[in-house]
């Protein structure tokens, strides 16, 4: 019989780890930024359009690394909220650039602050000489695995080798 792991094994899983790292990051988020009704999702794509305005939803999806599914919920809530505007094209129906809403900008500034105490509290565990050496392996993780995003390529409609392999890839189950 093949060695089953145990749980603390489990526990010492870099995907483990990473996937817990990622609950007290949105937690910690959420605690900061919480007043505002802001999820990180929403905070990203919010980001992401004042940067490229005009861009298109799928486009804002590969840049804040979410799917079809998510970015399509975060951009209604703030359609909704009249945080962001769309202007459908008119040669495509189906597409629609996104542009903030003067109300969104408001709420970038008013938001982030909070944003940037969340990040700190998070890294606020490693002392400050080792945070920039602890995200450039991040970085360089997610770079070894073609998943970084370049976001040149994303607004250009292009992808690089390794993001489309990873693409093509079969989602895991959510549970």
């Amino acid at each position: 019989m093949p060695d089953i792991e145990s749980l603390a094994d489990i526990y010492r899983r870099p995907g483990f780890i990473v996937k817990r790292l990622h609950q007290v990051a949105t937690a910690l988020f959420l605690e900061e930024c919480g007043r505002y009704n802001m999820t990180p999702s929403q905070y990203q794509a919010l980001c992401a359009i004042r940067e490229y305005p005009g861009i298109g939803q799928s486009a804002l999806g590969r840049l804040t690394g979410q799917d079809r599914s998510t970015v399509s919920l975060v951009v209604q809530l703030l359609f909704d909220r009249g945080l962001i505007g769309r202007v459908v094209n008119s040669s495509d129906k189906r597409s629609a650039s996104l542009r903030l809403a003067e109300s969104g900008v408001q709420t970038l500034r008013e938001v982030a602050p909070a944003a940037r105490r969340a990040q700190d509290r998070l890294l606020s565990a490693l002392p400050a000489a080792k945070r920039a050496e602890f995200l450039a392996l991040l970085h360089r993780l997610l770079d070894a695995h073609g998943a970084k995003i370049d976001p040149a390529s994303v607004v250009a409609g292009k992808e690089s080798g390794k993001a489309s392999r990873l693409k093509r890839l079969k989602a895991p189950s959510k549970h």
